[in-house]
């Protein structure tokens, strides 16, 4: 097995994980690039974008812990709580199902991915509602847009979305597979989204000075 696996697509997972010898893998491509870019951009989401950030969600979350403890104590004493605050409220890195991208065995991992990603709903719900700040809203917007325009591209037919291989239909339905015929058209849309973003976030920054 190659690559990072938070970072791996799920078609190279499934790749690793099968030893049949009737097996028939999908073709690695761009698009396999593309959905790891989702996973990276993700984690930075999630984790700090650099090592600043990185460090003050750290500092972030001890004092978020620190706050509730007060707040407690000052509800059991009949004060206001403390821990009522306008703030993100972080989540500790245990109770983050980002963390299930690198835990427990590589069937696992894949599993969690074509679940995260399945649809938009469950990728906003499952990952990106957890993005450290509210200020990664850009970055938050670029990661669904990427992942609708991978898989859920209105140019594809039904039987190239999704996220998860349906082998126990006739024929079987592996979206992967069908997705490499789309997949000049798929990433011309995965690079206009990018572009798109990069244009505002240059805009941003000239109205910022």
């Amino acid at each position: 097995m190659t690559g990072t696996l938070p970072f791996m697509s799920t078609n190279n997972l499934d790749i690793a994980l099968n030893n049949d010898a009737n097996y028939i893998p999908t073709p690695r491509s761009a698009l396999d690039d593309w959905e790891s870019l989702i996973y990276v951009l993700s984690w930075l989401g999630t984790f700090g974008i650099n090592i600043a950030d990185e460090a003050q969600r750290i500092v972030d979350l001890k004092a978020q812990k620190q706050e509730q403890k007060d707040g407690f104590s000052a509800g059991l004493k009949g004060g206001t709580s403390l821990g009522q605050t306008k703030q993100k409220m972080l989540k500790p890195y245990n109770k983050l199902l980002i963390r299930k991208w690198r835990e427990g065995d590589t069937d696992d991992i894949l599993w969690c991915k074509r679940t995260h990603l399945e649809s938009h709903v469950k990728f906003d719900m499952f990952i990106v509602q957890d993005f450290y700040k509210d200020e990664y809203s850009s970055l938050q917007t670029l990661v669904h847009e990427l992942r609708n325009n991978l898989f859920d591209n209105a140019k594809c037919l039904p039987e190239c979305k999704g996220t998860f291989i349906l082998a126990n239909i006739d024929p079987p339905i592996n979206p992967f597979k069908s997705r490499i015929d789309y997949a000049s058209d798929i990433m011309k849309d995965l690079l206009a989204v990018v572009r798109a973003q990069r244009d505002k976030a240059i805009q941003r920054i000239n109205d910022s000075k």
